[in-house]
């Protein structure tokens, strides 16, 4: 007899596809059961491991590592984005077609109180006050301590969603929802932590993609079993819906990596691990990718929420 799978997101039970997914960033190949939801297309873990911390070493997982070090490059990024945000620069100066996150930064106030989930040890939020954003807020459950950021502008709090209490003009998550379980509650705070006529930014990868269709099992995406919720974009419509929020936009942003590290997986080879691709094969990957996101097939959706 198969076993029936209920699907978090819709409650759809007939049909769903059970997938395995196997642990490939740092070579553990532990096996995972996976399924996959025959009505709104939403891929989730069945159940996830007890033992969640062995996938997440504090002293290997990129969130937690340390900002990269400044050098002159750097600098001068960070005071044309700074002209950027002041709108001395156009709109267009960084790419052909302005991301939705940048042009939501560009119309906030630069003391608009803002919010970032799951933001590791805050590394966007420094570079964010290097810009002139000075109302930031980071939580993250994981970090060691709460962390001041530069500049004055505010501070990582150790807490969850849950516990955390304020208002925001602005929250970001970036890939952090497709790590979080019971995603309703999760959706349902940050409802309440978003000011009446805020915007929610989630940026998570999509399975409804040429990567999922290409790769299945072996799409770096899956990323078993850290990744419990991989949203299709009709899913991620449910969610929204179902939490009070409506989806205002959404912006592609896939990268080379969806080829990349997912060929490394199909050879059996971890995702730190090295292959010898050639310099024409990684710049068709990143052509490619460019190619996926303008035909809204790329892995990677930065959805724009507001409150209905």
């Amino acid at each position: 007899m198969m076993t029936e799978y209920k699907c978090k997101i819709c409650d759809n039970s007939k049909n769903n596809k059970e997938l395995i997914g196997r642990e490939m960033m740092f070579g553990f190949h532990d096996e995972f059961i996976y399924f996959k939801c025959s009505l709104c297309g939403c891929l989730q873990i069945n159940q996830p491991p007890a033992d969640l911390a062995k996938y997440y070493p504090i002293d290997q997982y990129y969130s937690f590592q340390s900002q990269p070090k400044k050098n002159w490059k750097t600098t001068v990024k960070n005071i044309l984005f700074q002209l950027y945000y002041r709108r001395i620069l156009p709109y267009n100066f960084f790419y052909q077609k302005e991301s939705n996150l940048l042009s939501v930064l560009r119309d906030m106030d630069f003391q608009s109180p803002i919010l970032d989930v799951g933001c590791g040890n805050g590394n966007f939020l420094q570079q964010m006050a290097t810009w002139g954003y000075r109302n930031l807020t980071g939580i993250d459950p994981f970090i060691d301590k709460d962390i001041t950021l530069d500049k004055n502008s505010g501070k990582v709090l150790k807490q969850t969603v849950f516990e955390h209490t304020g208002s925001y003009s602005l929250i970001m998550m970036s890939g952090v929802l497709e790590h979080m379980d019971h995603q309703t509650d999760v959706m349902q705070e940050l409802h309440r932590l978003l000011k009446p006529d805020g915007i929610l930014l989630i940026q998570i990868p999509v399975v409804d993609s040429f990567a999922w269709r290409k790769y299945d099992v072996n799409w770096f995406q899956l990323d078993a079993p850290r990744h419990f919720y991989i949203h299709s974009v009709k899913s991620m419509n449910y969610l929204a819906k179902n939490t009070g929020f409506v989806i205002k936009d959404e912006h592609y942003e896939s990268g080379a990596y969806q080829f990349i590290e997912s060929e490394k997986y199909i050879r059996n080879i971890k995702y730190s691990g090295s292959f010898p691709f050639s310099s024409e094969f990684e710049k068709e990957c990143h052509k490619q990718a460019k190619i996926l996101n303008k035909m809204k097939d790329g892995d990677v959706v930065r959805f724009v929420l507001q409150k209905q």
